[in-house]
């Protein structure tokens, strides 16, 4: 129990002033914070793919003239997490957004058949199985020199 709560703490601490975006052109969001661009397009709110399919995906996307995305860590995704709202439990900055569950890089250490994903209806942190179906939203490193914006 102690451990939860002290995750819970943390998350807690992590979440509160780690973001600070702002829209591009409608289908990218700037994060400052973390120096990563984030997608923010229909495809965002509307895919669904397994966890390998979804590493692909980002892999290929090509967005504002932009590629190298890639599916966000457990860290980055729950950064645009905003508890203070539901339905969805993310920063405002996002317009695309589906209720339901997106997919983050980060397997879940006690079995590598799972992954951790955050379900933006209520901001609720869970581990799946790398088979099923999720929702994406992939990001860029900003410091990524290939490319400029």
């Amino acid at each position: 129990m102690r451990r939860v709560v002290i995750f819970l703490l943390l998350i807690s601490v992590v979440s509160i002033n780690s973001f600070a975006a702002e829209q591009e052109r409608g289908s990218v969001v700037t994060d400052k914070i973390n120096h990563i661009y984030w997608q923010d397009n229909l495809s965002s709110k509307l895919s669904s793919e397994d966890w390998d399919d979804a590493i692909i995906y980002c892999d290929k996307l090509a967005l504002d003239g932009m590629t190298n995305w890639r599916l966000p860590t457990f860290w980055e995704l729950l950064s645009i997490t905003d508890y203070n709202k539901v339905d969805p439990a993310v920063k405002s900055y996002f317009d695309e957004v589906a209720m339901g569950t997106y997919w983050t890089s980060t397997d879940f250490s006690a079995s590598k058949a799972r992954a951790w994903t955050i379900d933006f209806r209520t901001g609720k942190t869970y581990y799946n199985y790398k088979t099923t179906n999720h929702a994406v939203r992939c990001v860029k490193d900003m410091r990524d020199t290939k490319e400029s914006r």
